[in-house]
């Protein structure tokens, strides 16, 4: 098995002015992202699964707690975690308000 070390980059607001979608939209598609925007209610799990390509996951808003190989992190509005090709990754929602991400997969 392969040994992801998961990169996550957080917002700054005093450099970058606060989080909005339109925001971090444009910084990920920046760096050579096609990116679709996915919804999900508090609750939600989505099971491990294999990437079949390089992507990055972007918080829009809420607290999403992504697994990659094993290894978790807790993200909220602002956060993106660099997800490597071929790597398993695990997404769960937590507290009661739904999530809103970018789902960016690497067109470069």
């Amino acid at each position: 098995m392969m040994l992801t070390l998961m990169r996550i980059e957080r917002w700054d607001s005093r450099r970058e002015g606060p989080v909005t979608e339109s925001a971090l939209l444009q910084k990920v598609q920046a760096a050579g992202y096609e990116v679709s925007t996915l919804a999900w209610p508090p609750g939600t799990i989505l099971p491990s699964e294999t990437q079949h390509r390089e992507r990055i996951d972007a918080v829009v808003t809420g607290i999403v707690r992504i697994t990659l190989d094993g290894e978790s992190a807790i993200l909220t509005a602002g956060d993106m975690v660099f997800v490597p090709r071929g790597a398993i990754r695990r997404v769960e929602v937590l507290g009661p308000v739904p999530v809103r991400c970018l789902d960016a997969v690497y067109h470069g």
